[in-house]
């Protein structure tokens, strides 16, 4: 009798985040983060000289958000606050389905 072959999975390139460090930049700002498999990822934001320190967060945990929900299947939401006055730190969370409501939903009148 013949055996099939063995399909190996392959591992999504990080585990699920858990904390993303910010630092302050010019053009570009530089971030670390790291996932809960002691995997870690860094890169840079370009982003223009005026942008706001929002729109830079956005710009670092959108990709991260969209590419937890391919790899994983997880949603995740961000709560950033200051480390030092040039570097923040984002805590990172799952969002279950609970946490969420449905776009059409009406509250409850108490």
């Amino acid at each position: 009798m013949a055996r099939r072959p063995k399909t190996k999975k392959k591992r999504p390139p990080f585990g699920i985040p858990k904390e993303i460090i910010l630092l302050t930049g010019q053009d570009v700002w530089p971030y670390t983060f790291i996932a809960d498999d002691s995997g870690r990822g860094c890169g840079k934001v370009p982003v223009p000289a005026d942008a706001t320190l929002e729109e830079v967060q956005t710009a670092i945990f959108t990709p991260l958000a969209d590419l937890t929900r391919i790899f994983h299947g997880v949603e995740i939401e961000v709560e950033w606050s200051s480390l030092t006055s040039d570097s923040w730190v984002g805590h990172i969370r799952r969002v279950t389905v609970e946490d969420q409501a449905p776009p059409d939903a009406v509250p409850e009148a108490g």
